[in-house]
């Protein structure tokens, strides 16, 4: 009974093995792509373009931040005493209504802060 097992096992396998190469063989001759792609894979074509490792590579088109900022700088810059508000301020801030709301992120540390800009012109950060 083994050795029944491993015979057909093996016969299997073997047969596996045919069908891939066949079906290798069909692509080959129908598939004008994958052809391309074999006869570059074999020939070794040295025109791949190869990009050194020590140049720096700059994308021109890529969107430069400029608006870095730390935390305590945007303090500074903008108001935050809506941070630690009365009641009044509270409410009053309440009506106004959020017309835009930027992030910053904290120069790389993976923190970041929004600032807020309300409908009466006052600015916040959170």
């Amino acid at each position: 009974m083994r050795r029944e097992a491993v015979v057909a096992t093996s016969l299997i396998f073997m047969g596996f093995i045919v069908c891939v190469f066949f079906f290798n063989m069909f692509l080959y001759a129908v598939v004008p792509g994958y052809r391309n792609f074999l006869r570059e894979a074999i020939s070794g074509d040295s025109s791949v373009p190869v990009i050194a490792a020590s140049e720096p590579v700059v994308d021109k088109k890529a969107p430069v931040e400029e608006n870095k900022m730390t935390l305590e700088e945007l303090k500074k810059k903008y108001d935050v005493s809506c941070m630690e508000c009365t009641e009044e301020a509270c409410e009053e801030r309440a009506e106004l209504t959020i017309v835009d709301k930027t992030y910053y992120e904290d120069c790389g540390t993976g923190n970041g802060y929004w600032v807020i800009t309300y409908s009466d012109g006052s600015t916040a950060v959170e």
